[in-house]
């Protein structure tokens, strides 16, 4: 009787764990890169200038770039969206937006320092790496979209792309590189 009963128990759990993530799991990944990409904006601008007050900033982009991958995964794992999930993917996606431009626009500010003190080439891979991720997941969600709502999708996701761009320009140009 006990081992049925355990391999009932690990079976639901088998199962449980082979479930389809849904929209409500791709908002909530979005969000977590946006929390994350909040804390790295708030670490920048509060940023001394100094170079072990910048350990923060490094570890942060990490945690960013962790929640990216972490949200491709989650997207890749999802079945097809309806339009109702798509749709508040969308209202998450819009306020991600919003975030990465301000967090661009703050390295971008801090790019001074950066490269006073040699680590702007370090910063320009973090957003390099962010930027392909970034990439990876918006295709893994724009995989799920429905095909009507295709090109509206790829609208919300450019000006995420345009922010990353406008900071690799500017951090591409320090010393020569």
């Amino acid at each position: 009787m006990r081992a049925s009963t355990l391999f009932t128990a690990a079976a639901s759990l088998v199962c449980a764990t082979l479930v389809a993530a849904d929209g409500a799991a791709i908002v909530d990944a979005l969000n977590n890169v946006d929390a994350e990409t909040q804390e790295l904006e708030s670490r920048v601008q509060n940023w001394n200038g100094g170079l072990l007050s910048s350990i923060p900033i490094v570890t942060q982009s990490a945690h960013v770039l962790s929640a990216i991958n972490d949200g491709t995964d989650t997207a890749e794992d999802s079945d097809p969206l309806t339009t109702e999930e798509a749709l508040s993917i969308a209202t998450a996606v819009n306020t991600l937006a919003a975030t990465v431009n301000g967090t661009m626009t703050a390295i971008i500010a801090a790019h001074d320092d950066f490269e006073h003190l040699l680590l702007a080439p370090i910063v320009l891979l973090d957003l390099k790496a962010q930027k392909s991720s970034s990439d990876k997941m918006s295709a893994a969600i724009l995989a799920k979209v429905p095909t009507a709502l295709q090109a509206i999708a790829q609208n919300l996701v450019a000006p995420i792309d345009a922010s990353f761009e406008q900071a690799i320009d500017v951090y591409s140009l320090s010393n020569g590189i």
